[in-house]
């Protein structure tokens, strides 16, 4: 058998965890499966996997070996599809990774739009605040609000995330509106931790310039969902980019405070593993939601209107 078809029933056995549903998927049997990775094995003169009545693990040298056998072929189906050049050939598995709130409110919603173009994909999402290891995760694209730390990666800086200081109707019924930043030491500050310096929140007044001010709370979380329930419920106000509470600014149940005083914002990039050239079915899907981001009413204006190539962090 010739070695890309069995790079191929590799990368299957690793990605579903069992030989008896690549046999089913390609209607052949669980020991015919386990003679190709045996005959794989015997090829490159080292153990890919250590099995077990029940199931198997990577051997080091065996996740090295399946992280280039799948951008291999990756870049094969993309050579196919690139020969075709039509939309409605871009297919396969995409591993998204995105933060809790921009998921739900900006990813999910537009599925169903991206499926009448792209028919033939299929989308892993992974939503998370916290940052994910894209090599370790096997995440092909992510959307990442905040500074990146992380050299190794690679970015393409998609726009910028405006931010406000917000609490609800009844948060405010009960202990008032600060006037200016100060008095915010005599209000509960509902903290997002997944950012740095999250206890320090920055203004600029027009005429006075910067000022940092330390906050108190009662309650922090790394999750911004909570955070926003939090916030809802009149547990306190918080600093927080402004598409989370598009919604609920116009619904009334949240508004803004101090809005004489600028926010900072902070960057938005689409990010992706590092040496490794983005596949065609990643363009098209990063091109798609960056058109959508672009006529939304929260995001749109944030959203730079370009055709820049990622680069190296």
């Amino acid at each position: 058998m010739d070695r890309l078809k069995l790079m191929e029933t590799y990368v299957q056995v690793v990605e579903s965890g069992n030989f008896s549903e690549v046999a089913r998927r390609e209607q052949t049997t669980q020991s015919a499966i386990s003679k190709q990775i045996q005959a794989l094995e015997s090829q490159l003169g080292v153990k890919l996997l250590v099995r077990t009545t029940r199931s198997h693990s990577l051997t080091e040298a065996g996740k090295l070996y399946f992280e280039r056998c799948r951008q291999i072929l990756e870049n094969v189906e993309e050579a196919r599809l690139e020969v075709h050049h039509t939309e409605h050939d871009v297919s396969g598995l995409l591993r998204v990774a995105a933060p809790m709130a921009f998921g739900r409110l900006h990813l999910v919603p537009r599925l169903e739009s991206f499926y009448r173009q792209y028919p033939h994909m299929r989308i892993d999402l992974q939503l998370n605040d916290s940052f994910v290891d894209l090599v370790a995760a096997g995440i092909d694209v992510t959307f990442r609000v905040g500074e990146l730390k992380d050299s190794r990666l690679i970015a393409r800086h998609i726009g910028t995330v405006p931010r406000a200081l917000v609490a609800s109707k009844a948060y405010i019924e009960k202990h008032g509106r600060p006037k200016t930043v100060q008095d915010l030491g005599q209000h509960n500050c509902l903290l997002y931790t997944g950012i740095s310096n999250y206890q320090e929140w920055v203004f600029v007044h027009p005429k006075r310039g910067p000022e940092a001010v330390t906050v108190a709370s009662n309650f922090q979380s790394n999750s911004s969902e909570a955070i926003r329930q939090g916030v809802l419920d009149g547990l306190g106000l918080t600093y927080s980019p402004t598409w989370i509470y598009g919604e609920d600014l116009r619904a009334g149940h949240v508004e803004v405070l101090l809005p004489e005083w600028k926010t900072s914002e902070l960057p938005l990039n689409v990010v992706f593993q590092p040496s490794r050239r983005p596949s065609l079915k990643i363009r098209c899907f990063v091109d798609f939601f960056l058109e959508e981001f672009q006529n939304d009413r929260d995001l749109g204006q944030f959203i730079k209107n370009d055709t820049n190539k990622p680069s190296s962090r």
